[in-house]
């Protein structure tokens, strides 16, 4: 079905449809969240995304996000994603499949959801959760790397 018949359909159904404009994706984000230091331990969230795209509609993401002291429990995922008006989905797999994040882009920054059970949830560490803002501090393709080795991703 072409755009215009659907956009035709959508305006007799009364239904606004106008699809966002094109936000490139590709890039480095740090989430917004508070933490302070209290002598050598960071108590607080910390974390990051770095964001390459493959395609218009295809996305390579690398995020790493670090709950602080006193565990320091972290998560860590590596995926390609679809990327569809300016949003990226990540499912969990078979071990669980309660998880799925969503990644809404906005020209500034990503807003990042993460829906299941907050204790194991995306297998990521105990209590770790990465909901929140990510600032989008460089829009220039990032090197991929792992966050816990530093390891480059090809």
């Amino acid at each position: 079905m072409n755009k215009l018949l659907i956009f035709v359909l959508l305006f007799l159904a009364g239904i606004d449809y106008c699809p966002a404009a094109y936000i490139s994706p590709t890039g480095t984000y740090k989430l917004i969240s508070k933490s302070k230091k209290v002598d050598e331990d960071t108590y607080g969230r910390w974390g990051d995304i770095h964001i390459k795209a493959l395609s218009k509609n295809k996305i390579v993401i690398v995020l790493g996000v670090n709950m602080g002291a006193p565990g320091y429990n972290s998560g860590t995922l590596i995926d390609t994603l679809a990327y569809l008006d300016n949003k990226a989905v990540f499912k969990g797999n078979e071990w669980d499949r309660s998880c799925r994040i969503t990644f809404r882009f906005k020209s500034n920054g990503i807003s990042v959801t993460q829906h299941t059970d907050i204790n194991w949830g995306c297998a990521f560490g105990q209590g770790v959760y990465i909901d929140g803002f990510y600032k989008k501090i460089n829009g220039k393709v990032p090197v991929l790397r792992h966050p816990l080795t530093g390891k480059i991703i090809k």
